[in-house]
């Protein structure tokens, strides 16, 4: 059995959360503003309950052998409290958020823990604390190194694949690469995805992406042409109205990930002497949006 907190139990922190919960063979905080009784998480292969054990305030939380940080990238700062409370020997972070600086984002407030940066692959709305709509199959990237295998280990026997890769920095910058292409444009027209089928659209994210493609090949990622192109091609297909992370945000009054994703391809840009012009207009706008 495994003491394990999830820290951050929104969209993706639920989805995750309830797993562990419906398993029953494992002890779950849930670190939360807001109490819950129960998860319900609606699922394309039917609904998953499960019992939800809330605590509110950091003094209330035990050292755990597992963090579940769920959080979105600007509000690592904010949960320090709780990760002081939760970190103990041994501790094991792992990094459920958008973008590519997992490491040097948490390693900062992570009190000497371990951080295990993840992709996380689930496209989900929260409808109210708990209440989570899975939108497709939920699963997890994660190092193949022994932390990637112990988070392996934890979701055994749920329906959650967890793939282990010798090659995060990839699997990380192929995720930003599909961030890049659809949530700018979704949180600054406030459309759903389908805007960007639209032909003017389409091309400042296809831009977009090249201009990401660029630098996380100059990072050291596999990014090959024929993949660029499923990222775009792939956009043909989206529902008309299906949202993004940045859109849930705007629409919610939120701060947006902005830092995250745009401010990281023009940060890592930066350390290779890349330029990326349509990169940095789009996250002034989007920055304009947080302020």
């Amino acid at each position: 059995m495994s003491r394990i907190a999830v820290l951050g139990v929104g969209a993706i922190g639920s989805i995750y959360g309830a797993r562990l919960c419906a398993l029953e063979r494992h002890e779950i905080d849930l670190c939360v503003r807001q109490t819950f009784e129960k998860f319900r998480i609606e699922t394309p292969t039917g609904v998953i309950e499960a019992p939800a054990h809330c605590l509110t305030a950091p003094e209330e939380a035990k050292p755990v052998g597992w963090v579940l940080l769920a959080v979105k990238c600007h509000q690592i700062k904010d949960v320090e409290p709780w990760l002081r409370a939760l970190v103990g020997p041994g501790t094991v972070i792992a990094v459920l958020q958008n973008g590519v600086e997992h490491i040097d984002n948490v390693t900062p407030y992570a009190h000497g823990a371990e951080v295990l940066p993840a992709v996380v692959q689930c496209p989900a709305d929260r409808l109210a604390p708990g209440h989570v709509v899975q939108n497709a199959m939920s699963g997890l990237v994660v190092p193949d190194n022994e932390a990637g295998r112990g988070l392996a280990e934890l979701f055994e026997e749920s329906d959650i694949e967890v793939e282990l890769t010798p090659d995060i920095l990839t699997a990380l910058w192929r995720k930003l690469c599909g961030n890049i292409a659809r949530n700018p444009a979704t949180a600054l027209t406030n459309r759903g995805r389908g805007v960007v089928k639209d032909p003017g659209v389409a091309e400042v994210c296809r831009n977009l992406v090249l201009e990401c493609v660029e630098v996380g090949r100059a990072e050291g990622a596999d990014l090959p042409e024929i993949f660029m192109e499923k990222v775009v091609s792939t956009q043909l297909g989206i529902e008309q109205d299906a949202t993004t992370s940045m859109l849930v945000d705007v629409r919610a009054g939120l701060p947006l990930e902005a830092d995250g994703m745009t401010g990281a391809v023009i940060r890592a840009g930066e350390r290779h002497g890349i330029k990326t012009p349509l990169t940095r207009a789009l996250h002034a706008l989007l920055s304009v949006i947080n302020r």
